[in-house]
This record gives structure tokens, C-alpha cells and sequence, in this order.
């Protein structure tokens, strides 16, 4: 049986690591087995731990290249007899892939950006890539055409859409409702990212004054953190909205949580396909999401879910109060949603479009 090492830098579980953990619950270990080398000592790594799934700590942190990692995943691909790896971020990874004579898979979980290279930068990685990947994986559409934009051949590049497993929308219910002492009829938006500016929060919350004019008892809540929360909570003040917005912080428990919110909000300036979006799309929500990147691929307006322009307050609050009015409409919203999902999205699909690629290049 062919092997398979997975390198990944992230020590926590963000979207990189919810997406291995994803692939992994899905993965057919009659065709390949699989060992994971991840930075030691976080969330990341014991959940994989709690799969099964063989890990071996990085020492050194989370950087995507280090020389030091470099040399320890060498140490691995040797000891393990690797056949493949599979990187997520890790330049070190693909360094050792291509040292060792492994044939080397990325997958790309984000957009890249072409008004921010020149032509001498693009076309270092378009030598990058063609010398230290046999294929890349794109999680949407929208992030191959960025990926080929910034210099990456075409040919290299495979879309494989992000998958989840789905949830089971009968449990839970009422939980959050609970926590935050807010009885049914309330209405709880939702809000699913890190707090950093390109997720888009400031617009949900300039979006409020309009939503408390038409539901003045409506809630906002951020579930997540990160460095943008000091300035999200000051402009919640300034906007006069402090008393209806709810920070939530880090959850483990997103799921549990999410199926109580009447309307999920995802006003995203850049996203390449959001994991959020397919989990909250999952449990039936209807979604308001900014048209960029992967999620027009996604969602399909006024179908199973509600598109708008990016950075735009106004847009939000009316399409939101659209919703918030029609229990029918969010009802029919979230049903398709959820059959898009079950569908098109699951782990079990991506797990096996990803061991096709695996095929091809092991023959």
C-alpha cells in the first residue's frame, strides 16, 4: 500500500486544519495509509490524534518553511517510507517532498493576488511551482483562476471543492438561545469568522442600525477572535449598536451553536471557499454572503441562499430585514441550502476526487 504524509503548519484548527480533519474522517485507508506532520502541542494535533491518524510533532512553530522542518520531515519520509505528500502551506514540506522523490501535492485554501506581485514575482512562482509540485489542489473555481493569475501554470491545478460532514440539525437546538437568555422570536444573526478585516465584520455591524430599526430586538453575534476585536467592539460603540452585538470569542462547539441562528451573515471581502459557509449552509440556515471568490460557486441567489456586493452595509441590512420578514423564505432558503450540501459538499466526495489525484500521479 502506497503511503501518504500530510504537512501542515497550523497549530490550531483553522480553516487548513478543519479541512484535513474533514479529508482525513472520509479517508479510504484501503488505498492509501496516511501519517500527518503537524507543529507540536496544539488542538490540531490532538484532535488528529483522537481520529487514529499516526502524527509526528514539528518542532519550531508554525512557519511554512523552516530548514529545521525541512530536516525533520526528511527524517519522517524516510523512516515511514513515504510515497506522497501532501502540504498545506508548508514550503518546508514541498522542499523535502522534492529532496526525497516523493511526488508532491498542495492544496490551496486561499486566493492569491495578482495587484500585489509584479511580473518578476509571478513569475518566480510560476518556477516554484513547476519545480516543487507535481499538483495543486484548488478549493474553488475562483481560487484557480487567482492561482493562475499570480503565475501558477494551469496545468498543475485541479479543483476539488471543499467537503464537510454533515451535520445532524434535530440536536442542539436552543442552546445558544439559553446561554445568551434570548427567548425564541428574538432574532439571532450569526456571524461564523477570525476577527480580521478581510471577513468582512465591520460591514455587519454598520449593517445593525438598519436591522434595529426594523427588529429592534435583534442580536449580533461574532463567534471567533483575533486582533481586529478591539477595533470591532470600539465601532460597535460608535455606531451605537454595543448592546445588541454579542462576542462570542473562540468555540469549539460552533455547531451546537449555529443551528439556533435565524440568518448567518458572511459579508467576506476575499474568500477562497469558507468552510463556514458549507457547515452553516449544512444545518439548513439561510446565508447572506458577499459575492467574491469561491461562494457565488456556492450559492446561488435567491435559491439557496442570498448574494451581496462586497463592503456594502446598506445591501446587508436589506437583505437581511428581507429574511428576518419572511419565515417562508428563510425556510425554503435553508432546506436547499442544506440539499446543496448534501449533495455536492460532503467529505466523502472530496476525499475521493483528492485519491484520484493521488492515483494519477502514483502511476
Amino acid at each position: 500500500m502506497k503511503k501518504v504524509l500530510h504537512v501542515i503548519t497550523d497549530t490550531n484548527i483553522g480553516g487548513a486544519g478543519r479541512y484535513l480533519l474533514n479529508l482525513l474522517s472520509a479517508w479510504d485507508e484501503n488505498r492509501y495509509s496516511v501519517t500527518v506532520a503537524c507543529p507540536a502541542g496544539g488542538e490540531l494535533e490532538k484532535r488528529l490524534k483522537s481520529l487514529g491518524v499516526k502524527v509526528y510533532p514539528l518542532k519550531g512553530g508554525e512557519k511554512s518553511f523552516r530548514i529545521s522542518h525541512v530536516a525533520q520531515i526528511l527524517g519522517i519520509i524516510a523512516r515511514e517510507k513515504v510515497d506522497l505528500i501532501h502540504t498545506h502551506a508548508s514550503l518546508s514540506g514541498r522542499i523535502a517532498g522534492k529532496l526525497s522523490g516523493c511526488r508532491v501535492v498542495m492544496t490551496r485554501h486561499w486566493m492569491g493576488k495578482k495587484s500585489e506581485m509584479g511580473l518578476l514575482r509571478r513569475w518566480i512562482n510560476r518556477i516554484i511551482y513547476r519545480l516543487l509540485t507535481d499538483r495543486v489542489i484548488a478549493v474553488s473555481r475562483a481560487v484557480k483562476v487567482s492561482l493562475i493569475e499570480i503565475g501558477v501554470p494551469a496545468w498543475l491545478i485541479k479543483t476539488v471543492y471543499n467537503g464537510i460532514n454533515i451535520p445532524n440539525i434535530f440536536e442542539n437546538c436552543g442552546k445558544l438561545r439559553m446561554e445568551l437568555n434570548t427567548p425564541e422570536g428574538v432574532p439571532l444573526l450569526g456571524m461564523i469568522a477570525r476577527l480580521v478585516p478581510e471577513k468582512g465584520h465591520e460591514y455587519a455591524i454598520k449593517a445593525m442600525p438598519e436591522i434595529l430599526r426594523r427588529f429592534p430586538d435583534a442580536r449580533l453575534v461574532l463567534v471567533g477572535d483575533g486582533p481586529s476585536r478591539t477595533y470591532l467592539e470600539d465601532l460597535c460603540e460608535r455606531v451605537g449598536v454595543k448592546e445588541r452585538v454579542i462576542f462570542l470569542g473562540f468555540r469549539k462547539d460552533v455547531e451546537k451553536i449555529a443551528i439556533d441562528f435565524d440568518v448567518i451573515l458572511m459579508p467576506s471581502l476575499s474568500e477562497g471557499l469558507p468552510l463556514a459557509l458549507l457547515e452553516s449552509m449544512a444545518l439548513g440556515k439561510p446565508v447572506v454572503a458577499s459575492e467574491v471568490g469561491g461562494i457565488p460557486e456556492v450559492i446561488k441567489d435567491g435559491i439557496n441562499g442570498v448574494l451581496v456586493p462586497p463592503g456594502d452595509a446598506g445591501a446587508l441590512a436589506e437583505k437581511v430585514v428581507g429574511l428576518l420578514i419572511s419565515d417562508k423564505l428563510r425556510e425554503n432558503l435553508g432546506k436547499n441550502a442544506r440539499h446543496t450540501i448534501l449533495s455536492q459538499f460532503t467529505a466523502r466526495t472530496m476525499a475521493e476526487k483528492t485519491l484520484r489525484i493521488y492515483d494519477e500521479l502514483m502511476k
